[in-house]
């Protein structure tokens, strides 16, 4: 009986262990905006923060940024708190393509549903992002609404 206990508590620190490592955070280090067919460098500010969640649909991403998030929707949304635009979550995303280049990097493009809410404010817009990964490392992001504002912007992840 013993033995049954032990084991019964090594299952239950494995498993809230696993439990615990399905979210990644990932911050952007640079960022850019493409307007015109010309990328320029996009200043912001704060952290530009991407989250990961192992348990939702792969493409997902919370992101969150008051800058990013209301410069991508030029405003459009008419919250009654400003504060909405902090942060939004991709859901529903339905892969695209998948390429991978020369140097082994993986470039998976998702269109989605970029949902804000808060309270009684709400949101939601058409959006394609395209996540770069290697080695199962996220190396980068871009990011553009699929109609209206023709803005694309670009993202390198730090390394944490």
């Amino acid at each position: 009986m013993k033995n049954y206990y032990a084991l019964f508590l090594l299952l239950l620190c494995v498993s809230v262990n696993y439990a615990q490592q399905t979210t990644q955070t990932l911050v952007v280090d640079k960022s850019w905006v493409n307007e015109s067919e010309e990328w320029s460098d996009f200043q912001h500010a704060g952290q530009i923060v991407f989250s990961t969640n192992a348990n939702e649909a792969e493409g997902s991403l919370r992101i969150g940024n008051y800058d990013f998030l209301y410069d991508l929707c030029d405003g459009k949304a008419k919250f009654a708190n400003k504060a909405t635009y902090s942060a939004a979550q991709f859901t529903n995303p339905r892969k695209v393509s998948v390429t991978t280049d020369k140097q082994g990097v993986m470039n998976s493009t998702y269109e989605g549903t970029l949902i804000f809410q808060s309270d009684k404010d709400y949101y939601s817009v058409i959006a394609l992002v395209t996540i770069l990964e290697k080695n199962g490392n996220t190396l980068g992001l871009k990011m553009r609404l699929k109609e209206g504002n023709k803005k694309e912007y670009a993202f390198t992840i730090k390394n944490s």
